[in-house]
């Protein structure tokens, strides 16, 4: 079971409510493959958000992320990039994101946002712009792995991958989110072209979260708070629901369970562990009454 957690957890490190609509207006946000057709009745929501800029710096955070804050003429938005985020050039290539390149990144819709400004997104895929030939269209194909605006030509030489890396078969994107990386394009339409790589934007399946896992996994969507940046969540809910006894100190609280013990002290980032001395991204406190919060990535260390 652990080793599916941190996966699960990442994604309610920024959850907890989606960002208003306003939001798009105001930063100039582009739904993927958006309709420009004001007369249709029904709008479709859109699977994946556009955002683009250039990085002006990144800051390293103790939970491994890079954060970097993105401002041009009147938008200002955050971009926060982890272990599970694709990082490509327009060719496709893996690359490693550098100060000053020119992006494009991808963010499922769907996804919770922490409600903050500025916005703060955490991108699936990122494109960086090169000087090289290259194109990136993201969208949906058919059985014929067509579109209206686009026909692939999938050749023995066209890479087929998923955002876990995981190779994949031409027939795994039909009607899937995917991101097709060429260069020319005939002038038929719908115009047709043989991709040098398609990622389907999805991860590989995640392993069955058990019932144990899902109930603190409701637990921190409904119950935590974000502090400088930092996911905060009850710590005796969740710790009792995982089996450790928690004895209050008036400063704190003592965790115990079998011969493994935490000493937890509001306002102190330092906290022991099994007589040894660790270390919170940020202190435990108060945030309601007779309820101490400490950072999400807690809850790993009292997983079995």
């Amino acid at each position: 079971m652990k080793k599916s957690v941190p996966f699960a957890l990442s994604a309610l490190l920024v959850g907890g409510a989606f960002a208003p609509a306003g939001f798009a207006n105001e930063l100039d946000v582009v739904p993927v493959n958006a309709s420009e057709n004001d007369d249709k009745e029904e709008q479709v929501q859109e699977s994946f958000i556009k955002l683009t800029g250039t990085f002006p710096a990144f800051e390293k955070r103790d939970n491994g992320t890079y954060y970097a804050l993105i401002e041009q003429q009147d938008d200002m938005f955050s971009i926060v990039v982890g272990e599970d985020t694709v990082v490509v050039d327009n060719t496709g290539k893996p690359v490693e994101l550098q100060e000053g390149m020119e992006f494009t990144a991808y963010v499922n819709a769907n996804k919770p946002m922490i409600l903050i400004y500025p916005p703060q997104y955490s991108p699936e895929l990122i494109v960086v712009q090169t000087e090289e030939m290259g194109f990136v269209k993201v969208a949906q194909f058919d059985e014929s792995f067509a579109n209206e605006e686009l026909k692939l030509n999938i050749s023995e030489d066209t890479v087929i991958e998923n955002l876990s890396g995981t190779a994949l078969q031409a027939e795994d994107i039909v009607g899937k989110d995917v991101a097709v990386f060429y260069t020319f394009t005939t002038f038929s339409i719908p115009a047709q072209t043989t991709p040098s790589k398609i990622i389907v934007l999805s991860y590989d399946e995640e392993e069955e979260v058990s019932e144990e896992m899902a109930a603190i996994q409701q637990i921190i969507e409904g119950d935590s708070y974000v502090v400088n940046g930092v996911k905060m969540v009850p710590l005796r809910l969740i710790a009792e629901k995982l089996g450790w006894t928690v004895k209050a100190t008036g400063k704190g609280a003592i965790l115990s369970k079998q011969n493994a013990s935490f000493t937890i002290t509001r306002g102190e980032k330092a906290y022991g562990h099994n007589r040894a001395l660790h270390y919170f991204e940020e202190a435990p406190a108060l945030l309601e009454p007779t309820k101490t919060y400490v950072p999400v990535d807690f809850v790993e260390l009292l997983l079995p």
